[in-house]
């Protein structure tokens, strides 16, 4: 039974991945606003109501890397909850695993960020508000255990570094492909400064 569920997930991954691709060809070609569900689903090969069991809205296509890997890490969140390790290390695993998405094309998350950013879209305000929750939970747990400073609120801090993140996102899509610096590198490097702030 469980190869069988493995391989339904399997195809349900292939789908869902075909349909993005396809809109996101699309979109680079026609633009977004001009792109219609029914010429994604044509170019995908899916039926219509196949695109709305993934995608319920054309936005949410632009989602779905930031929504990928927060599924991953909330599969793991307790297990990271509950690790005796210090908060900090967890905070930047996190926006480690985030970030991943993005490394793996960057012609392709280049356009998604700027089309993100562009029409003000967070990923999804779910992603978003769940997202934030998890930050939060991390930072208040690095401040009950003495390692982040407590005269903080948590989610002042939970804007701090998600700004730090998307910043440094922004500035590695807009960086040419043989230009570019390793993301996740970057990234712990200015949490870290975050983190230990900048007075000398």
């Amino acid at each position: 039974m469980a190869p069988e569920i493995s391989r339904r997930e399997r195809k349900k991954d292939e789908t869902r991945s075909r349909i993005f691709h396809a809109a996101i060809d699309l979109f680079r070609d026609r633009g977004f606003e001009h792109t219609t569900v029914d010429e994604i689903t044509e170019r995908a090969d899916v039926a219509k109501g196949t695109f709305f069991n993934y995608f319920p809205r054309k936005d949410a296509v632009l989602g779905y890397l930031s929504e990928a890997r927060l599924l991953e890490v909330e599969e793991n969140a307790g297990r990271m909850l509950e690790e005796a390790r210090p908060a900090r290390e967890k905070l930047f695993d996190l926006y480690a695993t985030a970030a991943s998405a993005y490394e793996e094309d960057h012609e392709l998350s280049r356009y998604v960020v700027l089309e993100l950013m562009g029409r003000a879209f967070a990923p999804t305000e779910d992603i978003a508000m769940r997202w934030h929750e998890l930050v939060v939970r991390l930072v208040r747990q690095g401040q009950d255990d003495g390692e982040l400073r407590r005269d903080v609120d948590a989610v002042r801090l939970e804007g701090l570094l998600t700004g730090i993140y998307y910043a440094t996102l922004y500035t590695w899509v807009c960086c040419p492909v043989e230009a570019t610096f390793p993301l996740r590198g970057e990234l712990r490097a200015l949490l870290t400064l975050a983190m230990e702030g900048i007075a000398a």
